[in-house]
């Protein structure tokens, strides 16, 4: 069994290194590390070509400027590997042991998505936090949609695309690919693998440390944040509604669906952009979603919405922004 671990790169001198150090660290050596130069404008591209002089393992792709997702997707299309791995390459693998327990896993359960955890690295303190959540549980979990829903029911349910490996045949047969220009990409992205998922598996231990940089696009509140929001969850709540699967794979997928449209009002809440009043009635469309929540934030969101309605729960989110 092989690994193809995806790397996609654009402007990270400074962090490229690291990463790129981690992956080759690992003790499990059957791997290709594709790094995936996306037109970046600083010495990147070099980084990547050096390394490649020394690994024959390590394959450089050179491509003009499209994003994240049209890396990952032109890495994924050249990709060889019966596993696919993505690792933002501002972040770092923190273990050497990854793919070798990976592999484990793999042999041992045949999974099409192997799910792990994550730490929060950040960059200016230099300090490395403990994953906020536990997939303990889940690992004593056989069936693959009792595992989905205690997933979600754990809050434990991550769209990330850098936190699990997946079958590339799984990709391959059905067409999946990250849409470009998209925010929120990796959450679009796994609903899809998900409905195609036959099995799943995890293993309760952090082996990513995902960097925390001020003024980055995931810490800051943009109105294209908001829009591509509603449109995800308007797009996933008709097809996971009308989706030929089983009620308690589609109980777990729209209780993800009610935990993100809490953080959609929570964006919505946090967002200075005047013009966000124009979505307010797609929004509020979207509230029959906390009726699916299984998991603790909106079955929260579900008793303050019935009792003051969608500008309760906003003042109720901004009372709590200014406390905590």
């Amino acid at each position: 069994m092989q690994f193809s671990v995806i790397l996609p790169i654009y402007n990270v001198e400074k962090y490229l290194a690291e990463c790129i150090e981690s992956v080759l660290s690992q003790s499990f050596k059957d791997y290709e590390l594709i790094l995936v130069d996306d037109g970046s404008k600083d010495s990147s591209g070099r980084i990547c070509d050096e390394y490649a002089q020394k690994d024959s393992r390590i394959k450089v792709l050179h491509k003009e400027n499209g994003g994240l997702s049209d890396a990952r997707n032109y890495g994924t299309e050249r990709a060889s590997g019966d596993y696919i791995v993505y690792i933002d390459s501002d972040d770092y693998v923190v273990s050497t042991e990854f793919l070798s327990d990976l592999s484990m896993k793999i042999e041992d359960t045949h999974s099409d998505v192997v799910l792990y955890k994550y730490s929060k690295f950040f960059d200016d303190t230099k300090a490395l936090a403990d994953c906020t959540f536990s997939l303990s549980f889940a690992e004593k979990i056989n069936d693959p949609d009792e595992l989905l829903y205690e997933l979600v029911k754990h809050d434990a349910y991550y769209g990330m695309a850098w936190v699990k490996a997946f079958r590339r045949e799984l990709v391959e047969k059905n067409d999946i690919k990250f849409q470009k220009g998209l925010l929120g990409e990796d959450m679009d992205w796994y609903f899809d693998i998900v409905l195609c998922a036959k099995t799943y598996s995890a293993i309760d231990r952090s082996y990513i440390a995902y960097r925390q940089r001020s003024g980055s696009i995931t810490s800051s509140h943009r109105l294209k944040n908001l829009t591509d929001f509603i449109d995800i969850l308007e797009k996933w709540s008709d097809k996971i509604e009308n989706a030929d699967i089983s009620e308690k794979k589609r109980a777990a997928l729209m209780g993800a669906l009610a935990k993100y449209y809490s953080n959609l009002l929570i964006t919505y809440t946090r967002l200075k952009d005047s013009s966000k009043k124009n979505y307010k009635k797609q929004i509020k469309e979207l509230s029959h979603l906390l009726n699916h929540g299984i998991s603790s934030r909106p079955m929260q969101m579900k008793k303050v919405y019935r009792l003051a309605g969608f500008r309760g729960v906003v003042a109720m989110l901004k009372i709590y922004d200014k406390i905590k």
